[in-house]
């Protein structure tokens, strides 16, 4: 959920630079950079040339490359529109404070502004510079466009959204980012790999190895170990069953004693020069240019062996530690509990390991905790508010957003999509509060507040200790109320007052805060306030007699002078333009939502065909049940992969309004035919409670209605195909 990344620009055409500009471009960016250097262009053109290969030896496409970077006039040229800039200066601070003062200028206003400091952190340089909250560190490892690893540290100022937006982007660029909890001079790769590399001097300078022996123990040891564990759980496995306790118990004596006996030598002119001479024997009848290529070489094969590499059983190899890798054949031994029989070709499995393990637990949770309550709550029409509690123990709440809830990165939008259809497969109203809660309401906030009012209401909402609702729909407008909203609101000194009334509104009657939508009496634009439970005169009344989402309550709320301070006024929204964006964010949830009911109900139906028995055999057997079953799963099939690449450019930052209502408009239409079909397979026994498949084909209806109607979006997607808006 973010700003899309298209330009980048490059500060400093040094080894790092020119490695981050190819990276960039190979991912579609138009990439301007910068450098005083006399030969700018031929090394930017050499670089290129050098790092096609390698680029297209991942996956990415390099045809154009060098059509995508360009050699800017000044620093001002290179920023101008840039939505991320990547500086890679001289390492003092000086240098970055004066650079940095001047790119807070220059650059536009909702740019990242990072640095490639390999050991200053951003506090150290951003003391005198007020707008600091969009700078922070983004530390690679040499070559940034082969190794993955990024080291997000942000400054004592820098904002979370900043940090979430950075995160984000070397996703979007097919890195690693790790974000620090605390600044530290070097960092911590840097770090490590000092300590190394002092130990490692001490070795040769004892005599005790060359420098050419050294790097042989390490590459055929610690650097095969590390490239697929890391030093905790290498230290875990190697205490057996017993884990990391066993190995500290039994040999933290010894260890000690090893820590004591580290070297600790000096720098000198003397130690350089035998180090110098040491380092070219070994290795000075290699080029620079051919040691590079050989060490690149290596670097990808390690890479693509790593991520690929399975035991004997076909088990991930420590898969769990590649959060950007999905593991086919891990989910392919997944219990049959576990995996959906809809999942015809396996989407699941293109979640990395970590994202795989969030859905798998929100999948047991809906099954024994929701599933047992929602046919008697959907027949009482009311919300099982015990449920609440539950759901704050799952944890799941806050996944879309980083910073707020669950310490693990935010989820990525398939995740996200996924998740709501494992609520939507078990109950389309539970899925529901969360969709209400987790993104209409949150996404208002985290898109529309500032950051005090993030920092204020998204934290408890992402724990689920507040509840949250969105009131947009009026009693008189549905699809034309980005034009005639009728609820006002009028500026009162400190405050504002707020009149009108909101229809449909879920979650209504119990959240503790609603985001309602109002129009400004003084300037026509619609605005965003945040009304807590109990202000004078809000009133939300339940709505009843509803044939779909009984669970769900709806409310009709009454607004009477409702006086909201301007501190709960989303100060980013101006305008209808920014509330459409959180819908265009929201409305391809809906269409998981959409998948999540053919699925709960195509597994339904299966399930029936196999164990209902007509004329001595099961109705499983006959053509026609499987007529409609194969029907089901092909609209599942097909409606999953236009999400999941729906989810993919979600996550790239570059979906559009037609994307979303594209998705919604034709998956709730092939919904619509699946539960058709399926409560066909179910004859009488479909249109009963007692079978679920009922409440699947009466909810339908209202995922098909709400966050715009067919039509409303067909009309979207066409304007958007043919350049004419049919509009009236």
């Amino acid at each position: 959920m973010t700003e899309p990344f298209t330009t980048a620009a490059v500060v400093g055409a040094g080894t790092i630079g020119l490695s981050w500009a190819a990276l960039f471009a190979a991912h579609g960016m138009r990439v301007r950079v910068t450098d005083p250097r006399p030969d700018l262009a031929e090394a930017v053109a050499e670089a290129l040339d050098r790092a096609a290969g390698q680029l297209a030896a991942q996956g990415l496409d390099t045809h154009g490359l060098a059509e995508r970077v360009h050699i800017a006039d000044d620093l001002a040229d290179a920023v101008r529109d840039a939505d991320v800039v990547q500086e890679n200066g001289p390492e003092t601070a000086d240098f970055k404070r004066e650079l940095f003062t001047t790119l807070v200028g220059a650059a536009p206003a909702h740019a990242l502004l990072l640095s490639s400091s390999s050991a200053i952190p951003a506090t150290a340089f951003t003391d005198t510079i007020e707008e600091a909250d969009r700078i922070l560190i983004g530390h690679p490892f040499n070559p940034p466009h082969l190794v993955p690893l990024v080291e997000v540290v942000p400054g004592e100022r820098t904002s979370q959204e900043s940090v979430a937006r950075a995160v984000e982007f070397y996703r979007f660029v097919g890195r690693v980012p790790v974000v620090e909890r605390k600044e530290i001079p070097g960092f911590v790769g840097n770090r490590l790999q000092n300590a190394l590399s002092r130990e490692a001097i001490y070795l040769v300078e004892q005599g005790v190895v060359s420098p050419a022996e050294l790097d042989t123990v390490m590459v055929n040891s610690l650097g095969l170990r590390w490239a697929t564990v890391g030093p905790f759980l290498g230290a875990h496995l190697g205490g057996g069953s017993g884990g990391y306790r066993h190995m500290a118990e039994h040999i933290g004596v010894s260890m000690q004693k090893m820590w004591d006996s580290l070297g600790r030598p000096e720098q000198s002119s003397e130690q350089t020069e035998r180090l110098v001479t040491a380092v070219e024997d070994a290795y000075g009848s290699r080029s620079y240019a051919e040691l590079c290529e050989a060490r690149d070489a290596k670097q990808i094969a390690v890479l693509s062996a790593r991520d690929s590499a399975t035991t004997g059983e076909g088990d991930p190899v420590m898969t769990a530690l590649l959060p950007e890798k999905a593991s086919d054949k891990a989910y392919a031994k997944a219990s049959v509990d576990e995996r959906l029989a809809a999942d015809f070709y396996d989407y699941e499995a293109l979640l990395p390991p970590h994202e795989r393990e969030l859905l798998l637990r929100a999948r047991s949770f809906m099954r024994t905790e929701v599933k047992p309550l929602v046919n008697e709550y959907w027949a009482k029409g009311e919300f099982p508010s015990e449920l609440i509690g539950r759901f704050r123990q799952l944890g799941l709440a806050g996944v879309p957003y980083e910073g707020y809830g669950d310490p693990l990165p935010a989820g990525s939008n398939l995740l996200v999509g996924m998740l709501s259809m494992e609520y939507t497969r078990t109950d389309a109203s539970t899925a529901t509060f969360f969709g209400v809660h987790s993104g209409l309401a949150m996404y208002s906030i985290y898109r529309g507040g500032d950051q005090e009012q993030r920092d204020r209401w998204l934290p408890s909402m992402a724990a689920l200790e507040t509840t949250g609702a969105f009131a947009m729909t009026e009693p008189l407008g549905g699809s034309d109320v980005a034009g005639g909203m009728r609820t006002t609101a009028r500026r009162d000194g400190e405050n504002w007052v707020l009149n009108g009334a909101k229809r449909w509104i879920g979650n209504a009657t119990f959240a503790d805060l609603v985001v309602v939508w109002a129009r400004d009496e003084a300037d026509d634009k619609v605005k965003g306030f945040v009304v807590e439970k109990g202000t004078p005169g809000f009133s939300p009344v339940k709505i009843e007699n509803k044939i779909a989402f009984r669970i769900v309550e709806n409310a009709e709320i009454t607004l009477t002078d409702v006086k909201v301070p301007e501190a709960n006024r989303l100060q980013r929204i101006d305008s209808f333009r920014d509330v459409a964006e959180i819908l265009r964010a929201t409305r391809s949830g809906v269409a998981w939502q959409a998948l999540g009911v053919m699925i709960g109900a195509y597994e339904l139906a299966l399930d029936y065909a196999k164990e209902r028995r007509q004329f001595g055999r099961p109705i499983a057997r006959f053509q026609m049940v499987q007529d409609l079953l194969v029907k089901s799963l092909g609209n599942i099939t097909a409606c999953w992969g236009m999400l999941v690449r729906l989810a993919r450019l979600q996550d790239a930052g570059v979906f559009r309004d037609e994307h979303s209502s594209l998705a919604k408009a034709y998956v709730t239409s092939r919904m619509r035919e699946v539960v058709a079909w399926c409560r066909e397979i179910f004859g009488g026994n479909g249109i009963v409670l007692d079978y679920d498949i009922a409440r699947f084909f009466a909810d339908a209806e209202a995922i098909y209605s709400f966050e715009g109607t067919r039509e409303m979006n067909t009309l979207i997607v066409g304007k958007a195909v043919t350049g004419e808006s049919a509009f009236v």
